[in-house]
Order: C-alpha cells, then structure tokens, then sequence
C-alpha cells in the first residue's frame, strides 16, 4: 500500500543514467537548476515590486529625485 519514496528515486535515478549516460546527466542536472532558478526570480519580480503594482497600467514610472555630488571641488584649504 505504502512505496518507499527513495526507492522510487533510486530508480528514476538508474532509468535517469541509463538513459542519458554519465557524462551529460551532471549538465542535464545543471541546466535544470538554473531553469527553476530563473522561473523563481521570473515569479519574484512579476509578484514582488509593490511600486508596478501600484501604478496604473498607463502610468509611467516616477523618477526619484537625484542627490548632488560632492566632487571636493568645491572645498579650499
């Protein structure tokens, strides 16, 4: 009734490596990360960024006002 999960793995595993073979199952492995690590941040900024979901779909966003530099030019000894 109840199936043991890592033997479960363990197969997918050999089915896995039979399949693709030892020297591209790291690579496959590598790009499969890096494409659940893109869809999360795709995820983060569509849902995460409260000023685009503040603004009105016409409305460009604000331009925060910029801070003067200090460039030491202006000092004298």
């Amino acid at each position: 009734m109840f199936r043991n999960p890592f033997a479960d793995g363990l197969v997918v595993l050999i089915v896995l490596l039979l399949f693709f073979g030892p020297k591209r199952l790291p690579m496959l492995s590598r790009s499969i990360g890096e494409s659940i690590k893109e869809f999360k941040g795709g995820i983060a900024d569509a849902t995460g960024s409260d000023e685009t979901q503040a603004l009105s779909p016409g409305q460009p966003p604000a331009a925060e006002p910029r801070q003067p530099v200090d460039t030491g030019a202006e000092r004298s000894s």
